[in-house]
This record gives C-alpha cells, sequence and structure tokens, in this order.
C-alpha cells in the first residue's frame, strides 16, 4: 500500500497504511504509551484548576473522574486506528473527503502545536524547579537555561526514532509512577484535611459542569486526534475492549492521582492555580529528598509527551498534503512552538491564563470533530471497515459533513469566552464558562447523525 522500503518501523511509514506482516503489537503496548504521556506535573496543575471553580472536595474528585472518562475517544479512534491501520486524521479523510479533511486537520495540526508549546513551557518551568529545589537562586538566566536544556533534550530524544522513544516511556512510567504514588501519599499524611473538607459545595450547573469541560478538553479531546497514530500498528489478535481499556485505564490511571494530588495542595497553597509558576510553588511544599528526583522524573516525562506531539503534528502535515521529511516537519514545528515559549516565558509571563484560554478555544473545535469521527465510525466503519479509495483517493469535499462540524464549532464558539473571543451568547449559565464544548459536541452529533447517509 505504498509503504517505504528501507524500514519496517512504523516511524518511517508516514501516514500509509502499515502492512499486515507490521502489525504485531498488543494493548499492553498501548497502555504503557497512554500512561507515559499523561502522567506528567501538569495534572496537578488540573486539579488547582479545579477548585479555582470552587466547588467543594467531594464535587472536585467527581469532576476529575468524569472530566478524565473523556479518554474514551482516544480508546475509540484507537479501535479505529487497529481497523483502518493508518493515523487518526488520514482515516477522517473517509467522513470528510479528502480535500474537505484538509480544514479539521490544519487545525488539529495547531492544537498540537500549541499544547507542543505547553509541554516546552511546563517543561521549562519543571527543570527551574528542579534547579531552585537543588539550591540555585531563582532567575530569569536561569529559566532561560532551563529552557535551552529542555529543548536541546527534546530534539535529541525525537532523534532517537519513535521505537526508542516508546521503550524510554516504560521506563519513565514506572519511574515516574513509583514517584507519584510516594509523594501522593505524602500530601495524604501532611494534607489539612480539616480544611479540605470545609470547602463549601459549588454550583453544579455553573462550576462542576465547566470544570469538567476543561479536564475533558486538556485531556481527552485534545488527544482523541492522535488514537489511532499509535494503535494502527496493533494485531488483528488485539481485541477491541482490550485496547479501549488499556487506552483509557493507562490514562486514568496516573491522571487521577496527580489531579488528586493538585486538588490536596490548593489547601497548602490556594492561589495555586493562578500562581505564576505553579510547578516550582508545588516544588516548595516537599521535602529536598522527594522534591529533586519527583521533578527529575517529572522532566524526563515531559520530554517524551513533547516527542509524541511533534510525531503526531508531523503526520498531520503529511495528511495535509504538505511533502516534508519527517525529521523537517518536527525541526518546523519545534521552531515554532519555541517562538511561543519564549513569548509566554519572558514576555508575558502568564502562563495559565492562556493556558486555558487556549484549552476552551481548541476543544470546541476537537470536540465538534470527535463527535462526528465517532459518529461516523460507528455507523459505517465499525463492521465494514476503512476502504482505500475512501482514505486515499481524490474523493473532494464531503459538504454535509464539513458543514456539520463548522455548525457545532461556530455554535460553541458563540456561547463560549475564550479569552480573546467573546461569544455573543456567552451569557447567563454559559458567561465565564466553558460549556460551549458540550454545545459544539452535540450539535456536531445530533447533525452528522441527521444528515449524513
Amino acid at each position: 500500500m505504498g509503504a517505504q522500503k528501507e524500514s519496517s518501523s512504523v516511524n518511517v511509514l508516514g501516514i500509509d497504511i502499515v502492512p499486515e506482516d507490521q502489525k504485531t503489537k498488543s494493548p499492553t503496548e498501548l497502555f504503557f504509551v497512554w500512561c507515559a504521556a499523561n502522567i506528567g506535573i501538569l495534572g496537578v496543575v488540573y486539579g488547582a484548576i479545579i477548585v479555582s471553580f470552587g466547588l467543594s472536595f467531594f464535587q472536585s474528585v467527581l469532576a476529575a473522574i468524569v472530566g478524565v472518562a473523556s479518554f474514551s475517544l482516544v480508546g475509540i479512534t484507537s479501535i479505529a486506528g487497529k481497523i483502518g491501520s493508518t493515523t487518526t486524521l488520514t482515516l477522517s479523510r473517509a467522513g470528510f473527503g479528502k480535500k474537505g479533511n484538509i480544514a479539521p486537520t490544519s487545525f488539529c495540526w495547531m492544537n498540537l502545536m500549541g499544547w507542543e508549546a505547553v509541554n516546552i513551557i511546563t517543561g521549562t518551568l519543571t527543570l527551574s524547579a528542579l534547579f531552585v529545589a537543588m539550591g540555585v537562586e531563582e532567575s530569569v538566566y536561569l529559566t532561560a537555561l532551563s529552557l535551552l536544556l529542555f529543548g536541546g533534550l527534546t530534539v535529541f530524544v525525537s532523534m532517537l526514532g519513535q521505537n526508542t522513544v516508546l521503550k524510554m516511556q516504560e521506563w519513565i512510567t514506572r519511574s515516574f509512577g513509583v514517584m507519584t504514588l510516594i509523594v501522593v501519599g505524602y500530601l495524604l499524611s501532611t494534607a489539612d484535611w480539616v480544611a479540605i473538607m470545609a470547602l463549601p459545595q459549588g454550583d453544579w450547573l455553573t462550576g462542576f459542569l465547566p470544570a469538567v469541560s476543561i479536564i475533558a478538553a486538556g485531556t481527552g479531546i485534545s488527544w482523541a486526534i492522535a488514537g489511532a497514530d499509535y494503535s494502527r500498528d496493533q494485531s488483528r489478535q488485539s481485541s477491541n475492549s482490550g485496547i479501549f481499556a488499556a487506552v483509557v485505564g493507562g490514562a486514568a490511571l496516573p491522571l487521577l492521582l496527580l489531579i488528586i494530588a493538585g486538588i490536596l495542595l490548593t489547601a497548602q497553597i490556594p492561589d495555586l492555580a493562578s500562581h505564576e509558576n505553579p510547578i516550582a510553588a508545588i516544588g516548595t511544599l516537599l521535602p529536598s529528598w522527594m522534591a529533586v528526583p519527583y521533578l527529575l522524573a517529572a522532566v524526563a516525562g515531559i520530554v517524551t509527551i513533547a516527542v509524541i506531539s511533534l510525531y503526531s503534528a508531523s503526520l498531520n502535515l503529511l495528511t495535509i498534503g504538505v511533502k516534508l521529511k519527517q525529521r523537517t516537519a518536527i525541526a518546523i514545528d519545534a521552531v515554532l512552538v519555541l517562538g511561543v515559549a519564549i513569548y509566554v516565558l519572558f514576555v508575558s509571563g502568564d502562563f495559565l491564563g492562556p493556558f486555558i484560554s487556549f484549552l476552551v478555544f481548541c476543544g470546541v473545535f476537537l470536540a465538534a470533530w470527535a463527535a462526528i469521527f465517532i459518529n461516523d465510525y460507528y455507523v459505517h466503519r465499525a463492521h465494514c471497515g476503512y476502504r482505500f479509495e475512501e482514505l486515499y483517493g481524490e474523493t473532494g469535499v464531503n459538504k454535509v459533513t464539513l458543514g456539520c462540524w463548522l455548525a457545532g464549532a461556530i455554535s460553541g464558539l458563540l456561547v463560549t469566552n475564550t479569552g480573546f473571543i467573546d461569544g455573543p451568547f456567552a451569557v447567563g449559565i454559559f458567561a465565564s464558562s466553558s460549556l460551549g464544548l458540550f454545545v459544539s459536541f452535540f450539535v456536531s452529533l445530533i447533525a452528522h447523525r441527521i444528515l449524513s447517509k
């Protein structure tokens, strides 16, 4: 099916269909991929963001569970990857048409670029916090050094190849996972439970649901576009339920632990969600013998997450039709995200504000795409599969599908304040919330269900 001959690695296949003799992976490997991809320290910040919506401890934990359940979307796109044997956005061509798919794929590429910038920023802040925990005085020069070191480390690891990165992830998952358990245990034993349990109950409609949508936007909705990228070489003997369980379980296990840690930390750092460097604030609460190895493992974890984002972004460029060698595409992406990281770290000085706005804005478009992809999969592909002509033929534009995607995205934007785009109907329960993600998802889902053939 056009696979390159110089290597049998999926890494060099680009967006070509994986040959049957290379479909040898098991669901267990997907567990480690998604566990490592979600074991970053940013999960702790998510916990602080949840509490910032004015929720009680019980509501905060429930919001984390419901939000992380959005990884079911990644589970479904991963199953589609086993069936279609190619990348997620290439499979999306079956519903949108080859040319029609350029629009959502371009947006997904921009989303991955934004996430890559978040990874670079988070990695830099974490490395800076590590140096501070080791006794180095915090300064702008330390931040610059941390950015240089983390960026160089990310580029170096990305050149090692996808298979090497996946092997690294297994080690990182185990080491950082053990450290996370130790930290969570420490926080549970030292937490101010009186203050935590005294948190007042928030509004379920204007507090709980927006918190859920923020977590969903940052986890399952954002990662849904990459599910098939890592499952397309799954063996035909891998069960759909096994793939789904491995993906969702691998992501949920570390995320829930980290988010709960963030919820506990807010009792000791009430302004954690608005802190200029929330990761450094986290480091100050841990004893040095715990903070140093924990932050060191966190840096390693963020490096592999950054490499995964760069890899998926380069695949999206190929899907759009940009003809570049994968290393060239990765280099271009790296330059772009470095510019964004420099602006946030040294000019704006605000990380969480733009981060939340980014999550909400991208989430509206990605939720609409996910609704269409899932409906298309269950209605047309689950039993009949994907035809080669639908993925690689000149299928033009499916106007109905593209219209359903735009209708959902625009509907979501109309009721959402993203920080730089204020929807005219973002009033009442939609004011200062992110409920537009739900609007976007269900408008696209219902419209596509009714109008698609």
